[in-house]
């Protein structure tokens, strides 16, 4: 029987504070939508991602978005194989400091990135940041990937970091 191979990769997911990134990992680990206070510093968390015969192992580094905690990003984002560069699609201002969280990370590290737009849930009556808008962003900035997702609904919620961790696999050619 043919060993199953085994991977550990870093994900470090930024953007402004109460924007939705600790939930949304809440609902990635529980299937449930729980929310979360503030986070203070960086929160850590580990999910499973199974292919064929690989094993992968990401560990999430969830960073606090409030400014005074912006100066431990750079270390903490060398060496990250992914980033999830989220905004609030309801508070314009979030969208605003992507190049900001952007090139802090590329900054210290190479790794995939994709752009993530919270609270999808919401768009219909609170939306500030069109798709076209993020769109523009993800070409001007050549991001492969974006998607809208809600924590509440769980809608693209897996696939996120299901297609993160395929892509990684392939940049290191281990599919």
């Amino acid at each position: 029987m043919e060993q199953r191979k085994k991977f550990l990769f870093k994900i470090v997911v930024v953007g402004d504070g109460g924007i939705g990134k600790s939930t949304m990992i809440q609902r990635l680990l529980t299937g449930k939508y729980i929310a979360q206070k503030i986070t203070i510093g960086t929160d850590l968390a580990s999910y499973s991602v199974k292919f064929e015969n690989i094993d992968v192992r990401l560990q999430i580094w969830d960073f606090a978005g409030e400014k005074r905690f912006r100066f431990f990003l750079p270390n903490y984002s060398r060496g990250a194989h992914g980033c999830l560069l989220c905004y609030d699609l309801t508070r314009y201002s979030s969208f605003e400091h992507l190049p900001e969280w952007y090139n802090i990370v590329h900054d210290n590290s190479n790794p995939i990135f994709v752009l993530i737009g919270e609270k999808y849930d919401l768009a219909e009556i609170k939306r500030t940041v069109s798709r076209k808008d993020a769109e523009e962003f993800q070409k001007e900035y050549d991001i492969p990937y974006f998607y809208e997702t809600s924590s509440k609904s769980g809608f693209n919620n897996n696939i996120i970091f299901e297609k993160l961790t395929k892509t990684i696999l392939e940049k290191k050619d281990l599919l």
